[in-house]
């Protein structure tokens, strides 16, 4: 793989079990990209963006869903390259939220209405890096002002109902 590339998909297949028979939701999609660099994936309803998406993260659920073949090549910070589509479970887990992350159009669906966005994002700073409770606050607070949240100190207590969709959205960002 290119030393520029971050993320490389060959010829991915993703399939699934429908009755009778098997849909093929994804067959043949390749695309790279580059370090910085923004990839936009356009098409009509139903072509495939979201499962792609979806396949690239490891979040098809199985069943009914399967990774029918192709490479899901991607970067790590560490420079090592992983097929991300052959990886065990477990060290998937410790790729996404730590090395790659999607930001899905609507927050809401992501965000838990009944804890603070500061908990929200400290509970993945935990998780993903061992921070204790205090140090996890103080970079969910550093993460929301890096993307621009304004009055971060007050929005870090507050709740996802209470921000915009704009604002829910740089919380998934920092998260």
């Amino acid at each position: 793989m290119d030393a520029d590339l971050t993320l490389d998909i060959r010829n991915l297949q993703t399939h699934f079990t429908a009755d009778p028979g098997v849909s093929k939701a994804v067959d043949g999609v390749s695309f790279a990209v580059r370090r910085n660099e923004t990839l936009a994936v356009v098409g009509e309803s139903g072509s495939g963006k979201s499962v792609t998406s979806l396949s690239a993260m490891r979040l098809i659920p199985s069943p009914p869903g399967i990774i029918a073949g192709g490479e899901i090549l991607f970067r790590g910070r560490d420079g090592q390259v992983r097929d991300l589509a052959r990886l065990s479970e477990r060290a998937m887990r410790s790729v996404r939220g730590n090395e790659i992350g999607m930001i899905f159009q609507e927050p809401m669906t992501s965000l838990n209405p009944v804890y603070t966005v500061g908990d929200q994002i400290g509970e993945a700073l935990r998780y993903h890096q061992g921070l204790d409770r205090r140090a996890a606050r103080a970079e969910a607070l550093a993460m929301l002002k890096k993307v621009g949240i304004p009055a971060a100190e007050r929005r870090l207590d507050e709740y996802p109902h209470q921000m915009s969709g704009g604002m829910r959205q740089r919380v998934m960002i920092a998260m």
